[in-house]
């Protein structure tokens, strides 16, 4: 097929006979579910990031649920996150009967403002969930300052974040490490860095958050020897609910892929930077673009590579999307604010205007194709096509 031909989307999976015979090998073997190999990718994972504990669950979204549920956020508590994020890091409060409070975003970075949370702070916050947009880490360490003062907790929502760093003070952190958060989510959805199909991963360096998420990951049920008696003749068969739980169990031939695909994810990482650089150069002197920002302490994994089309007489994002659609790209925005959606609009009241950076950004984003597997030939045919819409 020709690259004339060829549909370009936006984000994309890469998967090689590596990951297929991984995930054939599990098939193969005695457990496909609730196996050792889900375990072992729970702890790759910290061990790549940096923290102590690893959960691997059936999605992100499951992951996000289990964190708020295991700090014990409910009904009368409220969090507070950005607008500018996917609906499930808003859902997942709601799921546990609290209330979001919404933040609106620094405009370079395009994460939650730092400077605007402690106004939406009050007796009955219990969390800040900071989202690592586009991959590009929130303003971790400032926010972990004001929860503390606050004595709140932060979930650091890094379902794009996978791979990227941070420096502070000279020090340098992997997001997922927990060093600024009481848990970290990630997302193995086959868009992201690295994938299991669906799938997701709680991280956190707390113990009884640990146990008690993996509790919560299996229906709040346990199983230990202390519950066996040959003098009452209770058999291996015994098991206890200890709390209500949920079934976000991931399968064992998922999590052999997602230990495939970690061994490969600097490399990822690595060919989305390039792509970036390539994008920059090109794109950088044309007056009607605002390229993605990267602060110089940060080293992004480059989730998306998210354009915005400045006001000008002559196109907008929709003029750009849709001549790219008939290219055959799949370009796609990301994301349409939470608060504008119908549900929380009914529910919560929000209009037009309530978070204006966020929204601003909105109606000018569109996400052009990155992932490693796009061809030097493909990344260059991308840019022409763009160059040429917009001369």
């Amino acid at each position: 097929m020709s690259l004339k031909n060829k549909h370009i989307p936006y984000g994309k999976h890469e998967l090689d006979d590596e990951d297929i015979q991984a995930v054939i090998n599990t098939l193969k073997s005695d457990n496909i579910t609730q196996g050792n190999t889900v375990e072992s990718f729970g702890q790759e994972l910290a061990k790549y990031t940096g923290a102590k504990y690893g959960i691997a669950v059936s999605s992100g979204t499951a992951a996000l649920h289990i964190s708020v549920s295991s700090l014990g956020i409910g009904a009368g508590d409220e969090v507070i996150t950005t607008p500018m994020t996917f609906c499930a890091t808003a859902n997942a409060v709601l799921y546990q009967g609290a209330e979001v409070k919404f933040v609106d975003i620094d405009a370079d970075s395009l994460n939650i403002d730092p400077s605007l949370i402690e106004e939406k702070i009050n007796d009955r916050t219990k969390a800040i969930i900071a989202v690592d947009f586009r991959g590009h880490p929130a303003a971790l360490y400032t926010i972990k300052k004001i929860a503390n003062r606050y004595n709140i907790y932060v979930i650091e929502d890094g379902s794009h974040s996978i791979g990227s760093t941070y420096k502070d003070g000279g020090k340098k952190y992997m997001c997922g490490d927990g060093q600024h958060a009481d848990i970290c989510t990630f997302s193995f959805h086959p868009v992201k860095h690295i994938t299991t199909g669906e799938g997701g991963a709680i991280l956190t360096n707390d113990e009884k958050l640990f146990h008690h998420s993996i509790l919560l990951r299996k229906h709040g049920i346990d199983r230990q020897e202390n519950m066996f008696s040959k003098k009452d003749r209770i058999g291996s068969w015994m098991y206890d609910m200890e709390t209500l739980g949920f079934n976000y169990r991931i399968t064992d031939f998922q999590a052999a892929l997602g230990l495939s695909q970690l061994k490969k994810i600097e490399k990822f990482k690595a060919r989305r930077r390039e792509i970036v650089s390539y994008y920059n150069k090109h794109f950088s002197d044309f007056e009607e673009l605002i390229l993605p920002h990267e602060n110089k302490s940060v080293e992004s994994n480059f989730h998306i590579y998210v354009l915005q089309i400045k006001e000008n007489p002559r196109f907008d994002r929709y003029d750009l999307f849709t001549h790219l659609q008939k290219l055959n790209y799949l370009p796609m925005v990301h994301y349409i604010p939470v608060h504008f959606l119908s549900y929380y609009k009914k529910r919560f009241g929000h209009k037009r205007g309530d978070f204006p950076v966020a929204e601003r950004f909105y109606e000018r984003a569109i996400s052009i194709p990155l992932y490693p597997s796009l061809s030097d030939l493909e990344v260059e045919k991308v840019t022409k096509d763009i160059i040429k819409f917009i001369k």
